[in-house]
C-alpha cells in the first residue's frame, strides 16, 4: 500500500502537478520505510528513472539546465533512496512555492540598503517602488512601481546627480530628456540635473540598459571606464563592472559608435562590442540579446556561461565575496534563475548542477570538482 502511494505521488512530482499536501505525505510515507524493505520497481519504478525525473523537474522549475555527463546512480538501499528523494522533493517544493513576500528574501545580505539618488547639492533621497512625488528644490522625482521619473528644468549644466543601486537592487529611471535607464545591481549612474549644450553626457559604473530619447541635435553619450558610446536614438546594454574582464556594449536597435583609446567601431542591431585594455575592441556579430538583457527582467542568465561568470552575477546580487579553494570548476551552463529566489535555494540549484559551494557568512567558498 505504501509503495503504491509513493509511486502515485512520485509521478505527480515528476510531472509537476503535486500539491504541497501531497509532497508532505510523500515525506511521511518515506519515513515509514524500514531499512530492510526493498525498492519495488514494479510498483515504484526504477530508482534511477525516478530520481532523474525529479531532478529534471527541479531544473525545469528553477529555469536552469546544465550540460552534463549522464547521471550515474549506484543501486541503493531503500533508506538511501528515500534520503535522496526527500532531498530532491524538498528542493523541488522550494521552487514551487516562491513566497509572495519575496521582498524579504535578501534581508540578511542587503539589510539597511536602499536605492539612493544623490543630488548635486549633496542631499540624498531614498527611492522605493511606492508611488509618490518628491520635491527637492527645483528637482521633482515622481516615483511609481518599478521606477522613477526625474525632472529639473532650472538646473545649471554643471549640477551632477548620481543614482546608486546597492547589491540586491535594480532600478529604472526616466531622465529629464525622456531617456529610460534600467540600472543593474551594484551600479552607479552620474547624470546632469538638466541636459544643456551639444551633447547629453552620462557616466556609468556597473551595468545599465538604455532606451535613448531621440534628439538629432543633441547626441547621447555614455562614458564608462575610459570607453565612450555615442548614440542618437537607440536601445542598448552596457556592462562595465570593475570585476569583469571586459566591457560589453550590446545593441538592440538603432546604431551606436563605440570608442576606446584609438579604436572605434560602429555597431548594428544584434551586435556586441567587447573591450579590454590590451586587446582593444572585439566585434561579436551575433550576440545573445535575450540572455544579455535577462537581468533587466529579473533573471540571472546562464546561456553557455562558465562557472566564474555565473558566480560573479550571484555574488554581486547577494552582496557576497567569492573564495576559490582550488581551480575554478570548468562547467558550462544554460538557462536562467530568478533573482527573487532565496540565496540558499540558488546555492542548492548550483550545487545540484555540479558546483561545490559553501556559504560562510557573506563569503561563498567554491571547492574544486
Amino acid at each position: 500500500m505504501i509503495h503504491e502511494k509513493l509511486a502515485a505521488i512520485a509521478e505527480k512530482i515528476a510531472d509537476g502537478t503535486a500539491t504541497k499536501q501531497q509532497i508532505e505525505t510523500y515525506h511521511a510515507l518515506l519515513d515509514t520505510l524500514e531499512e530492510s524493505e526493498q525498492w519495488d520497481e514494479t510498483l515504484m519504478g526504477s530508482q534511477q528513472e525516478t530520481a532523474t525525473l525529479l531532478k529534471a523537474r527541479i531544473y525545469e522549475n528553477a529555469g536552469i539546465t546544465r550540460k552534463v555527463q549522464r547521471i550515474r546512480m549506484m543501486r541503493l538501499s531503500v533508506a538511501a533512496s528515500a534520503a535522496l528523494l526527500i532531498g530532491l522533493t524538498t528542493m523541488l517544493w522550494l521552487h514551487y512555492k516562491q513566497p509572495a513576500g519575496s521582498k524579504q528574501m535578501l534581508a540578511d545580505h542587503t539589510a539597511g540598503q536602499h536605492v539612493v539618488l544623490k543630488l548635486a547639492n549633496g542631499r540624498e533621497i531614498t527611492l522605493s517602488n511606492d508611488s509618490s512625488v518628491i520635491t527637492q528644490g527645483s528637482s521633482t522625482i515622481t516615483l511609481a512601481k518599478g521606477g522613477a521619473t526625474y525632472h529639473n528644468s532650472a538646473a545649471a549644466p554643471d549640477e551632477i546627480n548620481e543614482l546608486i543601486t546597492p547589491p540586491g537592487f535594480q532600478f529604472m529611471m526616466v531622465l529629464g530628456d525622456g531617456t529610460k535607464v534600467w540600472l543593474n545591481t551594484a551600479s552607479r549612474l552620474r547624470f546632469p540635473a538638466a541636459f544643456h549644450g551639444p551633447e547629453r553626457v552620462v557616466e556609468l559604473t556597473g551595468e545599465a540598459y538604455f532606451e535613448i530619447a531621440q534628439n538629432v541635435n543633441m547626441p547621447f553619450v555614455v562614458k564608462s571606464n575610459e570607453k565612450t558610446v555615442r548614440v542618437l536614438g537607440t536601445s542598448f546594454n552596457l556592462m562595465s563592472y570593475a570585476d569583469e574582464p571586459t566591457t560589453n556594449i550590446t545593441l538592440l536597435n538603432g546604431a551606436v559608435k563605440v570608442y576606446h583609446k584609438q579604436d572605434s567601431l560602429l555597431l548594428h542591431p544584434g551586435q556586441q562590442a567587447r573591450m579590454t585594455d590590451d586587446k582593444g575592441i572585439t566585434l561579436i556579430p551575433h550576440a545573445d540579446i535575450s540572455s544579455i538583457t535577462a537581468w533587466k527582467n529579473g533573471y540571472f542568465a546562464m546561456q553557455g556561461e562558465n562557472t566564474a561568470v555565473i558566480l560573479r552575477q550571484i555574488a554581486r546580487w547577494y552582496n557576497l565575496d567569492i573564495e576559490y579553494t582550488g581551480n575554478i570548476p570548468d562547467l558550462k551552463f544554460e538557462g536562467s534563475i530568478k533573482k527573487s529566489y532565496e540565496l540558499q535555494d540558488v546555492i542548492a540549484i548550483l550545487s545540484e548542477s555540479g558546483i561545490h559551494l559553501k556559504l560562510e557568512h557573506k563569503k561563498l567558498v567554491v571547492f574544486p570538482n
